[in-house]
């Protein structure tokens, strides 16, 4: 579980410079997701005479309706917050859905004070590592701003996602299955509602490459939340801007910060806090 959420926030980090990249060339958002999440869809589905496994009941098939419309919804919150607010302050944002995910199942597996600390360890650092100026509060005082408000959804729709997901991981249907499905579901729906362009020639080889790196990135991640604790394995899989600030320190040469250090040392000590508590 350790190894594979943090692979899975290391793709994460890759996947959102990549992401960055592409985005400014095709200065669409809902072609990008469809299109992104469409080829993930198509690409594993190809693997389903071999890998396809869902136990379909009425229960599971409400729990997979749900997980779409939560993580479609999330994901369009997150494109709409970009265009409004500054990437560092939304991923300050981000770094709070662990919080939304350990309220949530903790109805299902009840308090676990433990879980609660590393958490909110590894909660603090990747916050102060993603904030910009002298005052660590400021996204919570603007929180006034509509822009943030969408950021703080944002991070609320991803962590409460992430409670059926894990449910439906343990009892009905594999990595590969949960994520064609997820993936289908997304693309088609952002489709329906943005009938956005789908063709980008320039741009589908990024596309295509991109995708394989996220289906290796939500695969680490579903994988992790059938052997762990489901808050412990999104706290760690939002680790990614720990990755990102040293990835974009060698590829847009930005300045690793003093402030960074320190608030990368805060998350390093909640990740070993796993291991130790």
């Amino acid at each position: 579980m350790f190894v594979l959420s943090l692979i899975s926030s290391l793709l994460n980090a890759v996947n959102a410079i990549y992401a960055k990249k592409i985005i400014l060339d095709i200065r669409d958002n809902n072609s990008f997701m469809v299109i992104t999440f469409a080829i993930v869809a198509v690409l594993l589905g190809v693997s389903m005479p071999w890998e396809y496994s869902f136990h379909v009941t009425l229960h599971s098939l409400l729990l997979l309706i749900l997980v779409i419309a939560l993580d479609t919804t999330a994901n369009v919150l997150f494109f709409k917050t970009m265009e409004r607010i500054e990437v560092s302050i939304l991923a300050a944002y981000s770094a709070l859905t662990p919080l939304f995910t350990y309220v949530v199942d903790s109805f299902f597996v009840g308090f676990d004070l433990h879980i609660l600390i590393s958490v909110v360890i590894i909660v603090c650092g990747i916050y102060l590592l993603n904030i910009k100026g002298k005052n660590p509060l400021t996204p919570l005082i603007e929180l006034k701003n509509p822009g943030n408000l969408l950021g703080l959804a944002t991070a609320m729709v991803y962590g409460v996602s992430m409670v059926p997901t894990q449910q439906l991981l343990l009892h009905d249907i594999n990595p590969p299955t949960m994520y064609m499905f997820r993936a289908s579901g997304i693309a088609l729906v952002i489709f329906l509602l943005y009938r956005p362009k789908l063709w980008f020639p320039r741009q589908m080889a990024h596309l295509s490459l991109r995708s394989l790196s996220v289906i290796g990135q939500w695969l680490c991640l579903f994988t992790a939340l059938r052997l762990a604790n489901g808050t412990l394995v999104v706290a760690l899989s939002y680790t990614s801007p720990l990755f990102a600030i040293f990835l974009a320190r060698f590829i847009f040469q930005e300045k690793i910060t003093w402030g960074k250090i320190a608030a990368s040392t805060i998350t390093i000590l909640g990740i070993l806090s796993i291991r130790l508590l």
